[in-house]
């Protein structure tokens, strides 16, 4: 008997400042994104094998102006990849992963010259774990994300743009004979902040 058990998670933070929700312009604009995802796998006994596959595609874009050139605009695209495999003879396999997604940015902007402020941040945390014990088996998590927010901003006193940009892959697999025992973890992390006010 084995067991094989991949374990993957994902999970991407974007925090918006609290200063925002206080703050009023001629134009004010805040986006948020709150994607989850999840597969388990759980194999018992016998010759098996399983696989589970995620892919999605996000995207939100909102743009707004008035006369005389002032405008604001907020784009965010991701793409995510959450694959995992396992296989085992006469063996408890097991597969869990979780991908989680929090995002907010936010700007706003007054008229003529007056101020203009925006802010958008990332955080990324990706971990990846396999375990193989007793008998024959493999276990194999990938992991694969594109993500990129983009904010613009103007008046008639000048404008502002941030961008941030993540690209990921992670992958880790096991394979051993029977009585092999194996074990897998990889993690990951990033962080992004942005923010500028012009008066």
């Amino acid at each position: 008997m084995s067991r094989v058990v991949a374990v993957s998670m994902i999970v991407l933070l974007f925090i918006g400042s609290s200063a925002f929700g206080q703050v009023s312009g001629a134009l004010n604009q805040i986006q948020n994104t709150n994607i989850g995802l999840s597969n388990t796998i759980d194999l018992l006994n016998g010759d098996q094998a399983a696989n589970a596959l995620q892919n999605l595609a996000v995207q939100n874009d909102q743009s707004t102006d008035k006369p005389h050139g002032v405008f604001v605009s907020q784009s965010l695209f991701g793409i995510f990849a959450e694959i995992g495999h396992a296989s085992g003879n006469c063996a408890v396999v097991g597969v869990l992963q979780n991908l989680g997604v929090i995002g907010m940015q936010a700007q706003v902007l007054n008229d003529g010259v007056g101020a203009k402020t925006q802010g958008q941040s990332m955080s990324l945390l990706a971990d990846q774990a396999i375990l193989k014990t007793d008998g024959s088996g493999a276990g194999n998590a990938l992991h694969q994300l594109q993500l990129v927010a983009d904010q613009e901003a103007g008046n008639v006193a000048g404008g502002m743009s941030e961008s941030s940009a993540i690209l990921g892959l992670q992958n880790a697999d096991v394979t051993g004979a029977a009585t092999a025992t194996g074990q897998v973890q990889s993690s990951m992390s990033v962080a992004t902040v942005q923010s500028q006010t012009a008066l």
